[in-house]
């Protein structure tokens, strides 16, 4: 490892010779390493415009060489001071890159949380080799990490002690004693895959567990206050808003788009309607996105990308196949509320779904005054790579991207209001502020509207913006619980949450886990901890 005490301009020829002198250097064709390819849209004269990059997310080691032969699978583009950030910054600065709108990534961005989760680890000394030889461009923020936040008296805690109220502690004794083997599969992960965890079960209305365990965040406890990231499991928002707008008469999902928002027909979008974005089987490839990047970004240029995104045409006897959507198709159906009835999407869901389900601590979005009052506390996502230690990740939980409206992605609030939405859905649509819904639009939610498609990711048949039970279809298809009937239906939060309602055990489930794993480890996790209640329950 270089021991020069000279530091060379960052992605120049000399930097790009300290960089491959770092030993040893990561095995390409090892599973644990990830290739990314970096071009700089504004590069300084003497520095390399494109280099690929390998990242070994188990051991921390970082390659970077010239860019050669044929791309790999993750493409990103910005600038160069943007660029010093990815890869040798610290860690909220690297969150914050996705907020500024000058970043378009293709290919599977989900790997930036576990690239910087590796690269904060450091655990091979590479990062830091490479910020003692570069010299720092001017005005570029310290290389220094944050200092851990900690939050009020009342909440600070350790992991030993996760409760800081009575309230909380006779919550767990209570979720112990109705859901002992629950209990006991969620204390397993906590302190291990994930820091801590949140989890509420009700089952005809009478609620079984309501509690949080280990901690939100360095310092914070995770109780069942807090205010977790929902992810896609904030998807079923917007489906309940447009299945008002059904009910009305006001739309139809299986007319175009276009027909509602003229300006999305353009560059072959022209004949996508609404039934296809909410079933993931739009022509856009998920690694395509055109939100990637700019996702947290400014809302112009998000709407721009979005309404600007070519896709290729299909011949009439193309089938279609599962394209899931994180956030591109969300943004433009969250589009159709102000077209079709005047509110937007953060004030249609306020106050037509929130308000009469009682979900009062839910946030679409975060005020700067509520971020000024508890951003502190919120609950971060920390990242394991293949059983390392979890690392906190800024992701969703800076200013930038708090305060603004992501539909579909971004939503917080503890899992007793997203249970609250389902409970509601297992009612037929009523709520305890009135009725959300008729029973007939609950049934045409959670009706089979996608069928005989699969993925790799175990997804098959799709609702109306829910994904359905499918075990029948084989093992590798259960969606919620080996136990769960067929007609369950719920969603899942980017391999930390899960949230689903079965109507034939009349219990809804809702567990956030805020240590992000890889897939296959999070989906062992989730379906050990639903079979659990269903277990406990004797629903078996």
């Amino acid at each position: 490892m270089p021991t020069t005490t000279a530091t060379a301009g960052y992605l120049s020829d000399a930097w790009l010779r300290l960089a491959a002198g770092l030993d040893p250097a990561p095995d390409p064709g090892r599973r644990s390493t990830v290739a990314l390819r970096l071009t700089v849209t504004d590069p300084p004269p003497g520095v390399h415009a494109t280099v690929d990059a390998h990242v070994d997310l188990e051991a921390g080691r970082l390659a970077v060489t010239p860019a050669a032969g044929e791309p790999p699978a993750l493409l990103i583009a910005l600038p160069y001071a943007a660029a010093h950030t990815l890869l040798l910054g610290a860690a909220r600065p690297r969150a914050e890159l996705l907020e500024t709108g000058d970043v378009t990534i293709t290919g599977n961005f989900s790997l930036l949380f576990f690239i910087d989760a590796a690269l904060q680890r450091d655990r091979s000394g590479h990062v830091a080799a490479l910020r003692a030889a570069t010299a720092v461009p001017p005005g570029h923020p310290s290389w220094a990490e944050p200092q851990p936040e900690t939050g009020t008296a009342q909440e600070t805690g350790t992991a030993q002690e996760t409760g800081t109220a009575q309230a909380d502690r006779e919550a767990l004794l209570r979720a112990g004693d109705a859901l002992p083997d629950t209990l006991r599969e969620l204390s397993r992960e906590v302190g291990t895959s994930t820091p801590g965890a949140q989890f509420y079960v009700s089952r005809d209305g009478e609620v079984l567990a309501d509690v949080g365990l280990g901690l939100a965040r360095p310092g914070v406890a995770m109780t069942a206050r807090s205010a977790p990231l929902w992810y896609c499991c904030a998807k079923p928002l917007l489906s309940v808003a447009l299945g008002r707008l059904w009910e009305a008469g006001d739309f139809d999902p299986y007319r175009p788009v276009a027909e509602y928002l003229p300006e999305f027909g353009t560059k072959g979008k022209s004949r996508i309607t609404a039934m296809e974005l909410l079933c993931h089987t739009g022509p856009l490839a998920t690694g395509l996105d055109p939100l990637h990047g700019v996702v947290t970004g400014p809302d112009a240029e998000r709407l721009r990308r979005a309404l600007d995104v070519p896709v290729p045409a299909r011949s009439p006897g193309d089938r279609p196949g599962i394209a899931y959507s994180q956030w591109w198709a969300w943004f433009v159906l969250a589009r159709l509320l102000p077209a079709i009835d005047g509110r937007d999407y953060v004030d249609f869901v306020e106050q037509q779904i929130l308000r009469p389900c009682g979900m009062d601590r839910t946030r679409v979005r975060l005020t700067s005054e509520e971020y000024a009052a508890y951003g502190d506390q919120l609950p971060l996502i920390h990242v394991s790579n293949l059983g390392d230690v979890p690392q906190p990740t800024y992701f969703w939980s800076t200013r930038g991207a708090t305060t603004r409206c992501v539909p579909g992605v971004n939503t917080r609030g503890p899992l007793s209001d997203l249970g609250r939405l389902f409970e509601m859905m297992l009612g037929g649509g009523t709520a305890p502020g009135g009725r959300v819904l008729a029973p007939t639009t609950t049934a045409a939610l959670t009706a089979r509207h996608r069928t005989g498609l699969t993925d790799r990711y175990g997804n098959a048949d799709w609702g109306f913006g829910f994904r359905l039970e499918c075990r029948s279809l084989g093992s590798a298809y259960t969606s919620f619980s080996r136990h769960a009937s067929p007609r369950a239906f719920g969603h899942d939060g980017l391999w930390t949450a899960v949230v689903f309602a079965d109507p034939e055990a009349r219990l809804t489930v809702a567990v956030h886990l805020n240590g992000k794993v890889e897939h296959e480890r999070h989906r062992e996790r989730i379906l050990r901890i639903a079979d659990a209640v269903y277990q406990d329950l004797r629903l078996t």
